[in-house]
């Protein structure tokens, strides 16, 4: 058996190990996954590429000899660790997909302005590590930053003007954070958030519950060479083994990119006959050298994908709602054919004439997508044909889920109008509120337990201000399908006579289902109740409120 052979075995065991060892609660995306994964590409890497390392160094060749690196890169830290300390917020934009765009999509604004001016920046003042974020961008955006960073540093190594050591350290601690976002980019919960618009720190609430949902529901998706799978999300790494593999397998091509380019650039040293053979696999026509410096060379990020082909950013994936299935002349050992998948496209005749149960939204445009992921059957006016009578080609329809309603969990705005009454006078009122949810469901028939502090203005001509806290519960107990009724009770303070003092507070109301605004995770629930006040003049009031939550 070839040197290859047996290491593709020995990964495949240990990660089998890796997997029955640790317990099931050992992982948590956020951090444990993060940091075990990056430690597992690290020494897998190593290996693959033949440097010597030990459980605290690593032996990389160098122009002028050995150059030794302590595995502790960064404060104390492993690759891994730094991958999982640089992971940050997981519900941020920059940690997630720009919902409905394809890749090359989420990198076009990647220019090489800003490539160099990050890099001009960074090389003066390497240990600035978190500055080359750009927090308002996307997941890929922000790997691929990172990833060209550390090229950058690993092809720079060899010079005899500088400390190669303290340079491929960088290299590696730049390519650890980047590996935080690539792993981020696999992960189902992260691929259908919408947590930039103005609304979203209102409804964060919402936002990690739907990431919650889409890591345990999972989502169907397809990278750039043609592979389909259902990518799950945070927690689950062990528990899919396909889902696994996948992000395993960038990650380690990722890492492959970073060793290449350092050994590219020793013109003295041969590369590892591994890495070498993978390198002419990806090289496209072009030598491996070459290659090597188109990944250094400053280009806008969609020319990456689209014309360089990095093999890292074929393999992330992007979430689909309809596929061409095409055979292959490939076969597994038991002689069934490969398929390779297209994205059906939204354009007129790149996709299935029957759009039943297809998520049009997630049918992205043929311009979003670059020539080479277009079938050489398309278009074609007997698609009908095709499809029914071709035997080497099926469309396929991913059934996802992708509405999730509002959830009440969470900060609560809510506006009201009223007309006010009592035994002295009667007034139009104001109300502004600001509360808490805290569940959709709560014992069995009740719903949407909250507590709400409510300022009211009654417009007389004292201009007089009652503030209250309430507790409420609603009902699940629809009235015709439409409303159903809430209960609120409370306590108020009146400032200025006839309502001076406490007294208590009483509401029964209905209220709607709620209403998702669409463009946010944010949802409007209306009511109509009345309430009482019981001051010496009891205070009535039919109210008309908004809640936004």
């Amino acid at each position: 058996m070839s040197e290859k052979g047996k290491w593709i075995i020995n990964t495949k065991i240990f990660l089998v190990l890796l997997l029955i060892t640790f317990p099931l609660n050992t992982f948590s995306w956020e951090k444990d996954e993060h940091q075990i994964l990056a430690d597992l590409v690290l020494d897998s890497t190593l290996s693959y590429c033949e440097i010597e390392f030990t459980d605290s160094l690593i032996f990389f060749a160098g122009k002028t000899g050995t150059i030794e690196i302590t595995k502790m890169l960064l404060d104390g830290h492993t690759f891994g660790s730094i991958a999982s300390v640089f992971s940050g917020d997981d519900l941020a934009q920059s940690r997630c997909h720009m919902k409905g765009h394809t890749i090359m999509q989420q990198i076009e604004t990647l220019s090489a302005e800003l490539i160099d001016e990050v890099w001009n920046r960074i090389k003066i003042a390497p240990d600035d590590i978190r500055s080359v974020e750009v927090a308002d961008q996307n997941v890929v955006f922000n790997f691929l930053l990172y990833h060209l960073i550390a090229l950058r540093f690993a092809d720079i190594s060899n010079n005899e003007l500088v400390d190669g050591n303290k340079l491929l350290r960088y290299a590696l601690i730049y390519e650890a954070v980047a590996q935080s976002y690539l792993s981020d980019a696999f992960s189902s919960g992260h691929f259908f958030l919408q947590v930039s618009d103005f609304l979203a720190p209102l409804n964060h609430m919402n936002i990690k519950i739907t990431h919650e949902y889409y890591s345990f529901e999972g989502a169907y998706v397809i990278d750039s060479q043609g592979k389909s799978w259902q990518a799950f999300g945070d927690k689950l790494l062990q528990w899919f083994p396909t889902s696994f593999n996948r992000v395993f397998e960038a990650c380690l091509i990722s890492l492959r990119e970073l060793f290449f380019v350092y050994f590219s650039s020793l013109k003295n040293i041969e590369i590892p006959l591994h890495l070498n053979e993978w390198a002419k696999l990806n090289a496209n026509g072009i030598s491996p050298e070459e290659l090597s410096d188109r990944w250094v060379t400053t280009n806008n990020g969609a020319k990456y994908y689209s014309l360089i082909k990095m093999p890292s950013l074929l393999c992330i994936p992007m979430p689909l709602a309809a596929s061409w299935s095409v055979r292959t002349e490939i076969q597994d050992k038991y002689g069934i054919h490969y398929r390779k998948h297209y994205m059906q496209l939204s354009n007129e005749k790149y996709h299935d004439p029957d759009l039943d149960d297809i998520d049009k939204e997630f049918l992205f445009s043929r311009s979003s997508v670059p020539n080479w992921m277009v079938p050489e059957f398309l278009p074609n006016d007997t698609l009908q044909n095709l499809i029914r009578y071709h035997p080497d080609i099926a469309s396929v329809r991913y059934r996802q889920d992708r509405f999730i309603p509002p959830s009440f969990r969470g900060y609560l705005l809510i506006a009201g109008l009223s007309y006010a009454y009592s035994n002295d006078q009667n007034n139009f009122a104001a109300s502004l509120g600001f509360g808490w949810g805290f569940t959709d469901e709560f014992l069995f028939v009740f719903i949407k337990p909250s507590i709400v502090i409510t300022a009211m203005q009654l417009f007389s001509t004292n201009s007089l201000w009652i503030l209250s806290a309430d507790f409420g519960v609603g009902s699940n107990t629809p009235i015709f399908n439409i409303v159903k009724p809430r209960f609120e009770v409370g306590y108020a303070f009146g400032f200025q006579s006839p309502y001076h003092g406490s007294a208590g507070k009483f509401t029964l109301g209905l209220e709607s289902n709620t209403l998702p605004l669409g463009f946010t995770y944010a949802g409007l629930t209306f009511r109509f109740k009345y309430q009482v006040i019981t001051f010496v003049d009891p205070l009535h009031s039919p109210i008309l409120e908004i809640i936004l939550h």
